[in-house]
């Protein structure tokens, strides 16, 4: 009898080419899933009352008005166990200098010292270099400013001032409007067009005001603008005639009047707008929610990043947020920069598909980031009080964007008390930070941009090596990767793989029919001899 010898050419050509796929697969090809693959959308949910934390402006409180004690808050002290992230501390002579290439112009500062515009909500510069504040006038978040159920009392009416205010360069008015149409300011940013973008916490809507309706009414604006209060408003509000007795009229709104909610068309309490080149922008919503949307420019959802995730402080995700406080872009890199209010710390994500990149904290920042603007490859940022750590400084922070390393810190003489946001013009000679509470919005002036506004010895480091969601190591020549390159790495990586297939395949082919070819000799070998031995048997 016979024995058939197992053809075992087949199951090398299988395991030949399942070792090259999964070789690939543990290398680029994993780095390029992570930065093609839009981000997992998070299913709406609606939240009860219990997530909705009060992390209001309202803790925001004024302080006294006492120089001589704010000239003597010493630095905040640094506990280098407390810090959670991919930092690395320099745990030497660590500094508070302010860095004497940005100074406080206190010659803006007395041109402003009679502003009388209530709370100071946001800032930003428009395409000619004026300053825009978003007041709240006569309007102060407080403890009973919202129910449980973070509705406001429509009763209150709209701010019956106007809300914002255009200065220029001198600290001299230019025009207000906005009267009798907000009621509780927040977030304000113009874009690369002049378009306006404005929220409402207590609206939980967001607004768009074109730029060619603006500078076609703004005489009619500039006529109106001292007229007196009026008390005239609408009752019973809808979307349709939110602005019946306005001038401007926006040209988009998102989200349902005075009607808090995490579903497709509702926000809670929406902080900040940022908006792309090509008319994309991002929401940051906000108080309650805690995400990050994405839309196109007809206000159409395309992803959502994060979600206010109840977890141990040690262990917070790269998608965890707590009061998404602020939003920046930086266009050419593609990244949206996002200020994690309650987590102190400022997140990174793909602004193509909200996939993470890295992170930015650091214990100097004293657990609290209201602000953040973006300008030619820096972090402007500044903090906040926080009564749950020890004294440490309130100002301003400039951080690389590759190192993570605070290069600067800036401020008026003193510490500030509440600072809600902050605007750097195209050139980064001017900067601009508005005091929730003191009437005051600072301008700071920079000189020629050192490499180091702080002693490197003094700084605190981040490391330059950050991981993304799925533990991949991402260094600083990762942080340039744009639209671009990653269309032509995706480009080269496919076609690597397709042709390393292919090469394996027909290698297989040849290794299978030499191994058959053996094996057909060898048997035909075989069979002669048995041939051989039979025929002298029967002989």
């Amino acid at each position: 009898m016979t024995h058939k010898r197992p053809d075992n050419s087949s199951t090398l050509c299988c395991i030949l080419i399942l070792l090259t796929i999964s070789f690939v697969a543990k290398g680029d090809l994993q780095d390029l899933l992570n930065l093609q693959h839009r981000g997992m959308h998070l299913e709406e949910k609606k939240f009860p009352d219990s997530d909705y934390t009060d992390n209001s402006d309202m803790n925001e409180q004024d302080e006294p008005d006492n120089d001589f004690i704010r000239s003597k808050i010493p630095l905040r002290h640094i506990v280098t166990s407390d810090i959670h992230s991919t930092v690395e501390l320099n745990k030497t002579n660590i500094t508070s200098t302010l860095d004497p290439n940005i100074k406080w112009d206190k010659d803006w500062n007395s041109a402003m010292s009679n502003l009388d515009v209530g709370q100071l909500s946001a800032v930003d510069i428009d395409l000619d270099g004026n300053v825009a504040l978003f007041s709240r006038r006569e309007r102060i978040w407080g403890q009973g400013t919202f129910d449980l159920n973070n509705i406001f009392d429509i009763n209150n009416g709209p701010i019956k001032q106007n809300t914002i205010i255009l200065f220029n360069k001198k600290g001299e008015i230019i025009v207000e409007w906005g009267k009798n149409i907000f009621y509780l300011p927040h977030g304000l940013t113009i874009d690369s067009v002049g378009n306006y973008w404005l929220t409402d916490v207590a609206m939980h809507q967001v607004f768009k005001f074109n730029a060619e309706d603006i500078e076609k009414n703004l005489d009619t604006l500039k006529q109106i603008q001292y007229e007196p209060p009026t008390d005239t408003y609408i009752t019973t509000i809808t979307n349709d005639n939110l602005f019946t007795n306005s001038i401007l009229k926006p040209s988009l709104i998102l989200g349902e009047a005075f009607q808090p909610g995490s579903d497709d068309k509702k926000f809670c309490k929406p902080t900040a707008v940022a908006v792309a080149e090509n008319g994309d922008f991002f929401v940051s919503d906000g108080y309650c929610n805690s995400r990050v949307i994405k839309f196109n420019s007809a206000g159409e959802r395309i992803l959502t990043i994060g979600r206010r995730i109840s977890t141990n402080n040690n262990l917070i995700g790269p998608y965890s947020l707590s009061v998404p406080h602020a939003l920046t872009l930086a266009d050419e890199l593609n990244f949206i920069y996002v200020a994690d209010r309650e987590h102190g710390r400022v997140l990174c994500y793909y602004a193509h598909n909200g996939s993470f990149h890295r992170e930015y904290k650091n214990s100097m920042f004293g657990g609290k980031i209201y602000g953040v603007a973006y300008s030619h490859e820096r972090l402007y940022l500044v903090n906040g009080i926080n009564p749950y750590t020890t004294k440490f400084h309130v100002r301003g922070f400039v951080v690389d964007i590759y190192s993570g390393e605070i290069i600067s810190q800036f401020g008026p003489d003193n510490d500030m008390i509440a600072p809600h946001d902050i605007a750097v013009n195209k050139d980064d000679s001017e900067i601009y930070v508005p005091e929730l509470n003191k009437n005051i919005i600072y301008r700071f002036l920079q000189g020629s941009k050192s490499i180091v506004g702080i002693n490197s010895t003094h700084a605190v480091n981040f490391t330059s090596v950050s991981r993304n969601t799925s533990g991949i190591l991402m260094t600083k020549n990762d942080s340039m990767v744009n639209g671009s390159s990653v269309r032509g790495k995706a480009t080269t990586l496919i076609l690597t793989l397709v042709i390393s297939t292919l090469l394996i395949i027909g290698l297989c082919v040849v290794i299978a029919a030499v191994i058959m070819r053996c094996q057909k000799r060898g048997r035909s070998s075989l069979m002669n001899e048995s041939r051989v031995e039979f025929t002298k048997l029967v002989e």
